[in-house]
């Protein structure tokens, strides 16, 4: 992935010697960038982002002819020679009065590199995530109490349109009938106790990916619960399809929830599980690991090695996904309701269950007490997202993002 590069230099010495250890400075960060697949390039527009690197002193009022037509936030690199860190801090001065953001980079050439990685993948994030049209199809579920969001607050942090959507709309699509193309069908036929159960699931399916196209949603939260009532079965499967097709879907209207989900894709293109803390046991000196069971019904079938469909949980209807996940690491997240704090541990799946009285997919979970106390004591609902493997410096590194954003815009 290529980043470009803008030169600035105002050299008064007539061999310009300064241009031959900005060649070698730079060669020396695409050396460090080269397994990364990261490249520092000049005059490519159409790069990720720009890095502005100030050669020498002086530059200053070249930076000020161009500072307007430049993306935000300003990057800029400092080889720490000819007077170039001195010219750094005058522009970054310069940006800070403006109420401007601004990141400078300078020290050894593997730092400049592992940091660039870094804002690379902010980048990557940002652009997934600003401008996207999220669905809230039907609204919250009633039991979502301390689960609602102030829509101009998603939208003035993250960019982020929550676009309101009836159940009728989607009821209307439904009734229609019409089954998309269905990519494993053949498979979901073998799974599946009762065919007629799984056409219906699938017309479900239909009729989201219907309004996902019209309205042009990168995901959605659906209230799901009254589609129990109407058609005597469930989104699950719809939704653990569209989750692993790279639409971000939840339930219950859970808009906390999809915007963590929506994060977590963003940061790491991983799909991701919404799931309940169903049980929880301290440790003892007999059994030093504090343990989760965390539950759902709406696993994406991507993140299970074995795969049985069985009925929603609650209602006893339609299609409930039971999957067995891999042991190992896992990252634990949640924003707040007010986007102002965010859930996010590690924890280590030690076990699939199949125990009567919770969701379907269970999980045992090890948390470790730090870890476990936040998880019990801090405000995030009923709902956490689980991803494999420990992301947790790629979501912060986002949310901190944001955050600054936010609060220089104030």
């Amino acid at each position: 992935m290529k980043i470009n590069v803008i030169r600035l230099a105002n050299s008064l010495d007539p061999n310009a010697s300064f241009k031959k250890d900005g060649d070698n400075f730079l060669d020396e960060i695409n050396n460090e960038l080269f397994d990364k697949d990261y490249e520092l390039v000049e005059n490519d527009d159409s790069s990720l982002y720009n890095v502005i690197f100030v050669e020498t002193g002086g530059a200053e009022q070249h930076f000020v002819k161009i500072e307007k037509d430049l993306p935000r936030p300003i990057i800029l690199i400092s080889d720490c020679l000819n007077n170039s860190l001195p010219a750094c801090l005058e522009i970054k001065s310069f940006l800070a009065n403006n109420k401007e953001d601004c990141i400078l980079l300078f020290g050894k050439e593997k730092e400049i590199a592992s940091a660039i990685v870094e804002i690379s993948k902010i980048e990557i994030a940002k652009r997934y995530i600003s401008g996207a049209n999220l669905g809230v199809i039907g609204k919250p579920s009633d039991w979502l109490i301390a689960s609602l969001v102030d829509y101009e607050e998603v939208k003035k942090i993250y960019n982020v349109n929550l676009v309101d959507i009836t159940s009728k709309e989607l009821k209307n699509e439904i009734n229609k009938g019409e089954l998309e193309n269905i990519k494993n069908r053949s498979k979901y036929e073998k799974l599946a106790q009762n065919s007629e159960v799984l056409t219906g699931a699938l017309a479900i399916y239909s009729g989201l990916k219907r309004l996902i196209e019209r309205y042009k949603l990168k995901g959605f939260t659906l209230r799901c619960f009254d589609l129990i009532e109407e058609y005597k079965n469930t989104a699950c499967l719809a939704l653990a399809m569209l989750n692993d097709e790279g639409i971000i879907a939840t339930c219950e209207g859970d808009v906390p929830s999809m915007l963590s989900m929506l994060i977590i894709k963003a940061c790491t293109d991983k799909v991701s599980f919404q799931a309940n803390p169903s049980r929880i046991t301290f440790g003892d000196k007999e059994n030093s690991d504090n343990e989760v069971l965390f539950a759902h019904c709406t696993l994406p079938l991507s993140m299970a090695n074995k795969i049985e469909f069985m009925t929603h949980f609650e209602s006893g209807l339609g299609i409930g996904i039971r999957g067995e996940l891999s042991k190992g690491n896992i990252t634990i997240f949640k924003l707040s309701r007010d986007l102002k704090s965010y859930l996010l541990i590690n924890g280590e799946i030690k076990e699939n269950l199949k125990l009567p009285n919770y969701c379907r997919t269970q999980i045992l979970v090890k948390l470790d007490d730090e870890d476990l106390y936040p998880l019990i004591n801090k405000s995030y609902g009923n709902h956490v997202i689980i991803s494999y493997g420990d992301n947790t410096s790629e979501i912060m590194n986002v949310l901190h993002y944001f955050a600054e954003q936010a609060s220089l815009h104030k």
